[in-house]
């Protein structure tokens, strides 16, 4: 099941929506068609993006590797090949590798799977039943994520390397973010709950993988 949105956020996404990422792909990887059926028709509805959606493991595969889409909603527990086996066929695949996985969790209590998940290399998580706000949110965000990896050249387009310059001013606000993440899984602010712990952890993986591509290119770029 999805919760739907009220007038109130359906005004707030379709001002916060831009035509770049209309442009965009996403592929939805869930065995429920009932449920399939209706994130995809929410994330055409309120991202305006091309939304395609395989029903099992290798149907996702076959799709991924046919047309690469920009980011991939994958469901944990599915038949046959479950996600997380999908996870990493994708993530050793130098061809697929820096695409967004985010993974679909049955509940909320399911830490387990979610931790499991991103050190698999996942980007972030939707528990079920799916809440539509915080589903558009994410997707976007794994949205632009994809449109940097893009533009600075991760997939190796010659003249894409980063200049010092651009290094420098992209790695101090990620290092700051970094910090605060860190100080907040510690708890210097004062006790978590378990959500806002793993909001911490994905703050900060997130931020790291973001500094290491930054570094990656520079270094890169160092070398030529």
């Amino acid at each position: 099941m999805t919760r739907p949105l009220d007038n109130s956020t359906n005004q707030l996404l379709d001002q916060s929506t831009t035509r770049q990422l209309g442009n965009s792909t996403i592929l939805v990887v869930e065995d429920n068609k009932d449920l399939s059926f209706m994130i995809c028709e929410t994330l055409r509805s309120y991202i305006g993006c091309t939304v395609i959606s395989a029903h099992n493991g290798e149907e996702c595969l076959k799709i991924v590797k046919k047309e690469p889409p920009d980011v991939i909603l994958l469901d944990i527990h599915m038949p046959k090949m479950d996600g997380f086996e999908v996870c990493t066929i994708l993530k050793e695949d130098k061809q697929t590798k820096h695409i967004p996985i985010i993974f679909l969790t049955a509940t909320a209590s399911d830490l387990k799977s979610r931790i499991r998940g991103l050190e698999m290399g996942a980007d972030d998580y939707i528990v079920q039943p799916v809440d539509n706000l915080e589903m558009i949110t994410r997707v976007k965000v794994m949205l632009r994520i994809k449109q940097l990896i893009d533009r600075t050249g991760e997939t190796g387009i010659a003249g894409s390397l980063l200049s010092a310059k651009t290094a420098h001013n992209l790695r101090s606000p990620l290092t700051s973010i970094i910090g605060m993440a860190d100080l907040i899984q510690n708890q210097f602010y004062g006790a978590l709950n378990e959500k806002q712990k793993e909001f911490a952890r994905i703050i900060s993986k997130s931020s790291q993988q973001l500094l290491k591509m930054i570094n990656d290119l520079g270094t890169a770029k160092n070398q030529h």
